[in-house]
């Protein structure tokens, strides 16, 4: 078996499998993005895959990494993708809890609310390089997962079929062009993904072939993994801060109001739930939190803006962690 046919074997596989089961430095030039400026309605990218795993490829051709996370709006109405602790590191995941929790109601609205809100989501990660910016190097590009095959994947996928070959080839392979477009909620997503005219090398110069093919990094070196507490407090629907006096996250809604006299009452941007580097943030400023500490209930669990959710269902762009 050829790679490409190991290639699309591996694509149609992946829809037949049911969704079961230190300190880092977050840089934008690590993420691929669709995004285009807000003047223009469409735009192009160019790219280059490049195989995420080498062992994968040559024994199935999957050149992508398969991802579960769970989508969530915070409170201040940014969308944010969490590895899903449960499917990625084999611990309890309050998401997945909260899951099962509404799904044993029996209630068909309790049952279409965890599938919707809270059970882990399928997704794809890539590596890639973006034409005309080389210089930033390797990037990853994560994005949704489509059980119709209406996806990123999927039109990525469609274009290696009609390519008929290893585009991931690096002295003979292809770039893609991806063209985006703005949807009805005026989001950027991608339109479709077509094949460039020629065979090329993935670069002319060596030395820069051998640095982004032995690139080792994972999507674990570029995207956080949050820790229980702090998934916790986002499932109920708070802003998870960090409290050097509990040694913890707590919920930032939770906390007590700040005295006028205390020296840190300006300090509030340094809670966020987009600090990253661990569990918990470089700035740790002491703070007077609430108990927070409670067990999973269904009663517990918000309800999210629906049209919100499915707003972000379409997106195809990747929410950096940062």
């Amino acid at each position: 078996m050829t790679s490409y046919e190991k290639m699309m074997q591996s694509y149609e596989e992946t829809h037949q499998k049911p969704n079961q089961t230190s300190a880092k430095v977050y840089e934008i030039k690590n993420y691929f993005s669709t995004n285009i400026p807000k003047k223009d309605r469409t735009g192009t990218k160019e790219i280059r895959i490049l195989v995420y795993n080498q062992e994968k490829f040559e024994q199935n051709g999957q050149f992508w990494e398969v991802f579960y996370g769970h989508k969530k709006q915070l409170p201040d109405g940014s969308w944010k993708t969490f590895p899903c602790l449960k499917h990625e590191e084999g611990k309890d995941c309050p998401f997945c809890e909260a899951e099962q929790a509404l799904k044993a109601t029996g209630k068909e609205s309790d049952i279409k609310l965890a599938r919707k809100e809270y059970a882990p989501r399928k997704m794809y990660i890539l590596k890639l390089v973006e034409r005309g910016k080389e210089d930033e190097g390797v990037k990853f590009w994560r994005f949704n997962h489509a059980y119709d095959k209406s996806g990123t994947h999927d039109k990525i996928m469609s274009a290696i079929g009609i390519a008929k070959h290893n585009i991931c080839d690096i002295e003979n392979g292809r770039d893609l062009i991806v063209n985006i477009t703005r949807n009805q909620f005026n989001t950027p997503v991608v339109l479709s993904v077509n094949n460039a005219l020629e065979r090329t090398p993935l670069s002319d110069n060596p030395e820069l072939v051998s640095e982004w093919t032995n690139d080792s990094r994972t999507w674990r070196d570029v995207y956080a993994i949050k820790n229980y507490d702090y998934l916790d407090i986002v499932v109920r629907g708070y802003t998870p801060v960090w409290s050097k006096e509990e040694n913890k996250f707590v919920a930032k809604e939770k906390l007590q109001p700040v005295s006028p006299t205390d020296t840190h009452q300006d300090d509030d941007d340094d809670f966020t739930e987009l600090s990253m580097g661990g569990d918990a943030p470089v700035n740790q400023v002491p703070v007077t939190p609430q108990a927070v500490s409670q067990p999973v209930q269904v009663r517990e669990i918000p309800v999210v803006n629906h049209t919100a959710q499915i707003s972000q269902e379409e997106e195809e762009d990747d929410d950096l962690p940062f």
